[in-house]
């Protein structure tokens, strides 16, 4: 039978209570009860947070107070709870006072409707009635950081490391002692030394120059004894300083470090590219050059002459590309060979041409033309104003031959960096940046599949694929492609243009590749309808 819970009303023999509420304190005691969402250093639970009671996942109604309530609580004699829910997975925590709980590697930096950061310090409850008190059960790592450069900076990570003590992984927590009156710890059993705080693109903090202005920002971690930590502050484009502090981590208090940059252990800051749409990782594509990749596959609607990114990595148009005309009024994401729309004296330039005869596509009327220097403005996203890519023309290209084939076979740990798999369904190829850090609770396996129509090499949920996409990985849908009018192998073949033109009449270079084979440098016909995959240059602001 499912009861609910309600203060002040009995049960009744043989009926069903209503779902009611849990009021829950979260209140701080001289620093050593709840610290939920940082909001200047008292508790602050927000709607929709999740916490795990019992053996099910329920969410708060607050209004960014130190107490809340969870709606849809099964009844129960006692109440054993942990928050934030994810660290404890979809498991009955009502029996054990020892309950397994996974540390994230990476935090993700979140801010709220005010723009103050969210930390979600993991805390555990053990109540025999409806109200339960939350206590820590780790503590903080507060950094505080000064830029006495000439330049701001814009910050991507903050790590910190430790030689010998665990920073974040599996742990064990423990609510122990008696029901309203328990112990919190957590323990790491299994982890790692490091653990990292990223920002993701749209939050990325800009640190200004001068003495005067400080910026705060909270880790988490479990209590360690060390009396010595490393702490590297990268840029979002791979720029980093390292500190070496003295920050021992005690039991649900919190320790403040202070860094000051005053140089870069690289080189020079770089400011990273502004505007929508860029994803955050950074892929070397020569020895010198690092690009960005687009948030999507670049597509087209004619009816209105728009461009835009998918809203999704994942997303392709699919068999709805063979619908492409002058007037089609959905969008399109397959385009032959320069086909920006720019009169480049190509017979073939507009983004809705499907003439099979490759010499229709000769930029200047010549097969040696590539979509560069004089002929730039026939590379799709350099000649167009990306709608949700800033909007503005000139801020983006489609990468080279050798850019393609530097990313897949030169670039340092290029074999180890990419691989099949698929994301929310969706087969396809997935490349790792320059800089990576593997997100916790999520997995990685180089290298394609044994055979054919297997997309499963890797595989990754909603959830998964946006910690991935956080910490820097791009994901290339298998789009299939156009052939005229008509498309194949939608969802099982992917191929994607360079701006570079063979020696032969026919032939222009592209990155293609199967679940079980990849070629960075194929060549084909230009006639071809195939997905562009727009960059931005690490110095093209």
């Amino acid at each position: 039978m499912i009861v609910g819970l309600m203060a002040g009303i009995a049960m009744l023999a043989g009926c069903k209570r209503e779902y009611g509420t849990v009021t829950l304190g979260a209140n701080i005691d001289n620093g050593r009860d709840a610290k939920v969402y940082i909001d200047n250093l008292t508790p602050c639970w927000h709607n929709n947070d999740l916490i795990r009671v019992n053996n099910q996942t329920c969410t708060t109604s607050a209004a960014l107070g130190s107490s809340a309530q969870i709606t849809d609580v099964v009844g129960s004699s006692h109440y054993r709870a942990i928050y934030p829910a994810d660290i404890v997975g979809d498991v009955d925590i009502s029996s054990s006072s020892t309950i397994a709980v996974t540390l994230p590697r990476v935090q993700q930096y979140e801010v709220d409707s005010r723009g103050d950061q969210k930390v979600k310090v993991p805390m555990g409850a053990y109540s025999s009635s409806e109200s339960l008190t939350f206590h820590n059960l780790c503590p903080l790592i507060k950094v505080v950081i000064s830029n006495r450069m000439d330049n701001d900076f814009v910050l991507g990570r903050i790590t910190v490391a430790a030689a010998t003590s665990y920073l974040s992984g599996l742990c064990s927590a423990s609510v122990t002692g008696s029901p309203n009156d328990h112990i919190g710890t957590m323990v790491p059993s299994s982890a790692s030394h490091d653990v990292s705080l990223v920002f993701p693109v749209g939050d990325r903090p800009t640190i200004g120059r001068g003495d005067r202005d400080t910026y705060v920002y909270y880790i988490v971690a479990p209590a360690f004894d060390e009396d010595d930590v490393t702490i590297t502050l990268y840029t979002a484009l791979g720029q980093y300083a390292t500190f070496e502090k003295h920050a021992s981590l005690r039991h649900n208090r919190m320790a403040e470090v202070s860094l000051t940059v005053e140089q870069w252990d690289g080189q020079d800051p770089i400011d990273p590219p502004s505007g929508d749409g860029v994803l955050p990782g950074a892929f070397s594509v020569s020895a010198t050059q690092q690009v960005f990749f687009s948030q999507g596959n670049l597509q087209y609607q004619a009816s209105t002459g728009t461009w835009r990114f998918a809203e999704h990595q994942y997303d392709c148009v699919g068999s709805a590309n063979s619908n492409i005309s002058s007037t089609y009024s959905d969008w399109i994401d397959l385009f032959g060979w320069g086909t920006s729309g720019w009169n480049s004296g190509a017979v073939c330039y507009q983004p809705w041409s499907t003439s099979q005869s490759y010499s229709d596509y000769y930029p200047g009327r010549s097969y040696n033309n590539g979509l560069t220097g004089t002929y730039a403005e026939a590379d799709w996203a350099y000649h167009n104003a990306i709608s949700n890519g800033g909007n503005a023309v000139h801020q983006w290209r489609t990468l080279t031959s050798a850019e393609w084939n530097y990313l897949f076979n030169t670039r340092a740990d290029a074999s180890s960096k990419y691989g099949t798999g698929n994301v929310n369904g969706v087969g396809g190829l997935i490349i790792l940046p320059d800089s990576w850090m593997l997100p916790s609770g999520c997995s990685f396996t180089s290298g394609l599949a044994s055979n054919g129509n297997d997309w499963t090499h890797n595989s990754y949920t909603l959830s998964q694929w946006s910690q991935m996409e956080t910490a820097g990985a791009v994901f290339f849908p298998a789009a299939g492609y156009r052939w005229g009018t008509i498309v194949y192998y939608v969802g099982d073949y992917g191929s994607y243009w360079s701006s570079t033109p063979l020696g032969g009449n026919y032939a222009v270079c592209n990155m293609n590749f199967y679940n079980h084979s990849l070629n960075a440098t194929s060549s084909n016909t230009r006639g071809n309808g195939f997905s562009v995959r727009p960059v931005r240059d690490y110095n093209n602001n």
